[in-house]
């Protein structure tokens, strides 16, 4: 019988892995630090084949710690939310930087966006406002401006950070789930899919984003190779909402503040998608059998990584 669940956390400043016994008890962990690269002002990027790298590093080391891949029931993923990853669908491989959520490099794109009258439709099909914040208008400057993502073709794969772990391990499962998802700015959060309407905002074409899924049931199973067996892959979650889901705010208005490299204080609202009349965030906190539970966000993007 499988003893431990394993979960990576493929965070801003650091990957790790950290082992669990059956009863939520850590057992054990591994943390390495992640590169940050500011090519200039206002630009952050990451080296996608290494958080590949240290991830896989990591998640190596607390199998050989559990006693090997037979003794690990699942892996659950939760990761830095918005950074976008570029890859060649054939091998695995980054084919560009990876775009962090920090950057700004598409202030004014989204600027000009908000003096078009967009920002409203955008805020009432996905709960968030225009900014470079979120991965829709990163995805669409990369396509503009990095000429390998067009001569890449059909080859061509974009999703963010749980995505591209997730195709690495498994050998090529396209797929994200939906808190994730929610967090691009060209997924409709209340019917739950890309919309149409966001991906020609941006100019991201269908086609080269994954498939939307549940947080948690089967989304794949790992490579034998990487592990010495396969091991399943049963949940997904944005790191916060993972935090909100780990501080068990599962009733409506129950609230989980977090002080990592930012700092978020996400607040549950049930199956209802409530828009803030103060310029809060509304995302989907988790789903479930398809049915999809919301929260409303607060987000200050320096805190922890400030000191």
């Amino acid at each position: 019988m499988s003893t431990y669940i394993l979960v990576i956390d493929e965070g801003t400043t650091s990957t790790r892995a950290v082992l669990f016994a059956a009863d939520g008890t850590a057992v054990d962990s591994c943390q390495r630090p992640l590169t940050q690269h500011y090519p200039q002002a206002g630009l952050v990027e990451h080296d996608a084949t290494e958080i590949w790298n240290l991830t896989l590093a990591c998640a190596q080391e607390m199998v050989a710690k559990a006693g090997g891949a037979d003794q690990i029931a699942s892996i659950g993923i939760t990761n830095q939310r918005e950074t976008v990853v570029f890859w060649d669908r054939r091998t695995g491989n980054p084919l560009a930087p990876a775009i962090v959520w920090q950057d700004r490099r598409t202030a004014d794109m989204c600027a000009a966006m908000k003096d078009q009258g967009e920002e409203p439709v955008v805020q009432a099909k996905t709960g968030l406002l225009l900014d470079p914040y979120f991965s829709g208008s990163k995805i669409g400057w990369a396509l503009e401006n990095w000429p390998q993502l067009k001569e890449a073709g059909a080859n061509l794969a974009v999703g963010t950070v749980e995505s591209y772990l997730v195709y690495r391990l498994t050998g090529g499962s396209h797929i994200t789930d939906a808190s994730n998802a929610a967090r691009t700015a060209l997924m409709a959060i209340g019917s739950g899919g890309w919309d149409d309407g966001l991906m020609d905002l941006f100019g991201v074409p269908r086609d080269i984003l994954p498939e939307i899924t549940d947080c948690a049931g089967d989304l794949g199973t790992t490579l034998p190779e990487h592990f010495g067996g396969a091991i399943r892959i049963c949940g997904m979650a944005g790191d916060q909402q993972a935090a909100t889901i780990g501080q068990g705010c599962f009733a409506i208005g129950q609230t989980k503040a977090t002080f990592g490299t930012g700092a978020f204080v996400l607040t549950q609202t049930g199956t209802t998608l409530r828009q803030s009349r103060h310029r809060l965030l509304s995302t989907i906190l988790y789903q479930l059998n398809g049915e999809r539970h919301y929260a409303l966000e607060g987000s200050v993007f320096v805190a922890g990584s400030l000191v």
